[in-house]
């Protein structure tokens, strides 16, 4: 993960891409919902720090639903893949959105930055 102290739009993309050779990926934050904030937006770390965090705590206890319900120690994704998918999809979702409210609520005065 990159942190860049100035927000600038993809900056953090075009240096892991340009510099590094890493391949760079955007949270999908479209997938909220919610009209100012897209996959754009620049991020406090705390934020993405939690997001990454509640997402992993999320996809754990998918995990855990998912092998009670194959009865093995393994997940399978024969048939169920998009279901698994829309679990997955909800995972993050759930994340996000409790990161963005925390941040919200810690810094009501920043919580969008990116204008159009």
């Amino acid at each position: 993960m990159l942190i860049d102290r100035r927000i600038t739009e993809d900056r953090s993309r075009r240096r892991a891409e340009e510099s590094l050779n890493i391949r760079a990926a955007k949270l999908p934050l479209d997938e909220l919902r919610v009209k100012e904030l897209s996959s754009c937006e620049p991020l406090n770390v705390d934020t993405v720090m939690e997001l990454m965090q509640r997402w992993w705590w999320n996809c754990d206890r998918v995990e855990e639903r998912l092998q009670q319900i194959n009865g093995s120690g393994e997940t399978k994704c024969d048939d169920n893949t998009e279901k698994y998918g829309k679990l997955y999809k909800k995972c993050f979702i759930e994340a996000a959105a409790f990161a963005m409210k925390s941040q919200r609520d810690r810094h009501p005065n920043r919580t969008v930055h990116k204008t159009e």
